[in-house]
C-alpha cells in the first residue's frame, strides 16, 4: 500500500496491481467493500447507464442539464482519455489528485483483504466522493456490460440502455440477445429503462417484464425531430406524471441526437426541476471530447476529428459522420484515417464499416500490452482487399508518428 501522502500516480499504480486479473466481473468483492464505507446509495438520485456505444454521450448531456438547472451533480464514466481524473467529476469538474487519493486510502482501509480489481477500486472511490460531496444526482456508466459490473451495487432511479452491439465478446457473448441480457441487469423492480432505438432485443423486454418495470423507446416513447435549415430541433416525451410534453427550437447538439433525447427524457423521470430554457442552455455549450471532436491542426490549419469509436457500429456511425462531412465539402476533403486498434476488437468489422469514407490510411499501435501491432492490422486489410490510394498500407509504431506522416504527407500535396 502507498505511504500516506503518496501521489495519485503511485496509487493508481497499486490499485491495478491488487488483483492481478484486469477485469474480473462479479459483484461481491464490491458490495461488501461498499457496505462498510456506507456508499451503497451515493446521492439521493442515481442513473444508471449501460450500453455499447453512447453512454457518456448520455451521461455528458445529463450532467450539462443538472448543471444549467443549478443541481449538484456527479458523473463517473470511463475510459479517460488523457488523465485518471476524468473519470470523476463533481459539479462536472474532474476531482483533484488529492481527493482522489483520499478516496483510495478510504477504499484500502475498508478493504480488508478483498481483491478488487482496478475498475471495481475506481468505482467504490466514485461512490465515495459522491456520497462525501452530497450531489443532488450520480449519474454512473457501466463499465462493461451491466449485471456483473461493479456498477451495478447500486440501485438506480432510472435506468438507461444506449445501446447494444458486438464488442466485448469473451465476456458478454457473441450475440445480441446474450449481450441484451447481461445489459439488462442494471434494471430494478418498478423504475422506468430507456432504450435509445425503436427495436430492442427481447432480452430487454422480458427483464422488464419480469421486474415490472417500464420500458420506454426512442422515436417512439420519446424523439427528437430536426429542422436542418435552420440549426433546430425538437424534443417531444412525457414528465413524471405521464402528460405529454413538447419542447420546440432547441439548438441542435454536437452530440447523438438520440442520446441526448434519451438524456432529457430520462431527467424528466426523476423528482426534479427542469424546463425547457435548462435545455436550451445547456446543449449550446455540449461536448463530450473524442466524440467526433473537431480541431484544427496549429502548423497545416488543416482539419482534424478525433474520434474514440472502438466497435464495428462505431464505425458505421463514424463513417456515417465522415461521409456527411466530406459531401459537405463538395468533394474537395479527402479523408487521411490514422488508426491504432486494441487486440481484442473486431478489426475486420471495423475496417469494412470505414472502407467507404477512408482515402489513405496510417496504421499505428500504442505502447499498450493489448494493442494489436500494426502489421496485423495491414494484414487484415489486405486479407478484406483494402487498399490506400498510394496503393499501400502506412505503418507506424506510434499514433504520433502515424499523425505526423499524415499531416506531412497531405501538406506536400
Amino acid at each position: 500500500m502507498p505511504a500516506k501522502g503518496s501521489s495519485l500516480e503511485s496509487w493508481l499504480l497499486y490499485i491495478a496491481s491488487v488483483n492481478p486479473r484486469e477485469i474480473e466481473l462479479g459483484l461481491e468483492r464490491t458490495r461488501v467493500v461498499a457496505r462498510r464505507m456506507g456508499i451503497e446509495k451515493p446521492a439521493a438520485l442515481v442513473v444508471t447507464v449501460a450500453g455499447t456505444n453512447g453512454k457518456g454521450s448520455c451521461v455528458a448531456s445529463m450532467e450539462a442539464i443538472l448543471q444549467q438547472a443549478g443541481y449538484k451533480t456527479g458523473s463517473y464514466t470511463s475510459p479517460h482519455i488523457l488523465l485518471f481524473n476524468e473519470r470523476i467529476r463533481v459539479d462536472a469538474a474532474c476531482l483533484d489528485d488529492q481527493s482522489l487519493v483520499t478516496a483510495f486510502e478510504a477504499v484500502e482501509a475498508a478493504r480488508c483483504g478483498e481483491t478488487l480489481s482496478y475498475f471495481e477500486f475506481a468505482t467504490l472511490a466514485a461512490l465515495y466522493l459522491f456520497k462525501q460531496s452530497q450531489v443532488d444526482v450520480a449519474m454512473l456508466e457501466v463499465g462493461l456490460g451491466g449485471r456483473l459490473d461493479a456498477v451495478n451495487i447500486v440501485d438506480a432511479d432510472v435506468a438507461i440502455i444506449s445501446s447494444i452491439a458486438i464488442d466485448h465478446s469473451d465476456w458478454l457473448g457473441s450475440d445480441i440477445e446474450t449481450i441484451a441480457a447481461e445489459k439488462a441487469g442494471i434494471i430494478r423492480p418498478g423504475i422506468t429503462v430507456l432504450y435509445c432505438a425503436q427495436q430492442p432485443p427481447m432480452a430487454i423486454f422480458h427483464k422488464a417484464a419480469e421486474l415490472q418495470a417500464t420500458l420506454l423507446l426512442w422515436s417512439i416513447d420519446f424523439q427528437g425531430e430536426t429542422d436542418a435549415t435552420q440549426g433546430k430541433w425538437c424534443w417531444r416525451g412525457r414528465n413524471r406524471a405521464g402528460d405529454a410534453l413538447q419542447w420546440p427550437d432547441l439548438p441542435l447538439p454536437k452530440l447523438m441526437l438520440s442520446n441526448v433525447a434519451t438524456a432529457i427524457q430520462a431527467l424528466l423521470l426523476l423528482p426534479l426541476s427542469i424546463d425547457r430554457g435548462d435545455v436550451a442552455g445547456a446543449l449550446k455549450h455540449l461536448h463530450l471530447s473524442a466524440r467526433f471532436e473537431h480541431r484544427r491542426d496549429l502548423r497545416s490549419g488543416r482539419s482534424v476529428i478525433v474520434d474514440v469509436a472502438h466497435n464495428p457500429a462505431a464505425m458505421q456511425q463514424l463513417a456515417r459522420q465522415l461521409q456527411r462531412r466530406k459531401q459537405s465539402e463538395q468533394g474537395r476533403g479527402r479523408v487521411a484515417l490514422v488508426l491504432a486498434v486494441m487486440a481484442d476488437k473486431d478489426v475486420r468489422g471495423m475496417l469494412t464499416a470505414l472502407e467507404s469514407c477512408v482515402d489513405i490510411w496510417y496504421i499505428a499501435q500504442v505502447d499498450l500490452a493489448r494493442s494489436m501491432a500494426a502489421d496485423e492490422v495491414a494484414q487484415a486489410m489486405k486479407d478484406l482487399g483494402i487498399v490506400c490510394e498510394a496503393g499501400c498500407v502506412s505503418q507506424y509504431d506510434s499514433a504520433e508518428k502515424a499523425y505526423l506522416a499524415a499531416s506531412e504527407q497531405l501538406s506536400a500535396e
